[in-house]
């Protein structure tokens, strides 16, 4: 085999090798994680198929519900800058003025309720990391949704 033979053989196996490792650790699509049937149910009414605006969020809206429509949101959190999933999920956790930060036990490695105007459900299981919000409930209704659909998520994380 001659050097540029040898030289080329390394490039392709490279690429090959990078993109199989980036997609083995892509992130899934926020979408799969939630059937419209499971966010029905736990929100208890009859919302749509979820719709992604953007590749790492998914919201299953109420059908024909109006302004005061009932939905939950989630979303996977990726990097941002040079925060990590995990940094991100450590940085909502970690206490801030007087936002109520809420641990929550036995979701995923580690999960906390953040209230700020509503309440969010952050949920760490290894490396990923991914947000759950319902909209249209009281706030301890919201929680408990919001916990219902996560443990559904994690399933197939």
């Amino acid at each position: 085999m001659t050097q540029k033979s040898k030289v080329a053989a390394m490039a392709a196996f490279l690429v090959v090798t990078l993109t199989a490792s980036r997609a083995a650790h892509a992130a899934p699509n926020p979408c799969s994680l939630l059937t419209a049937s499971q966010v029905s149910s736990a929100l208890g009414v009859t919302v749509a198929d979820g719709k992604s605006a953007i590749p790492q969020d998914c919201q299953w809206s109420q059908s024909n519900g109006g302004v005061r429509a009932k939905s939950a949101f989630l979303e996977i959190l990726g990097p941002m800058g040079k925060l990590t999933p995990v940094d991100r999920f450590n940085t909502a956790k970690a206490p801030v003025g007087k936002i109520v930060k809420t641990p929550v036990s036995g979701l995923g490695d580690d999960a906390v309720f953040v209230e700020t105007m509503g309440v969010g459900l952050y949920v760490k299981k290894g490396n990923s990391v991914f947000l759950v919000r319902v909209s249209g409930f009281p706030l301890e209704d919201a929680k408990a949704k919001e916990k219902a659909l996560a443990q559904q998520a994690l399933a197939k994380l």
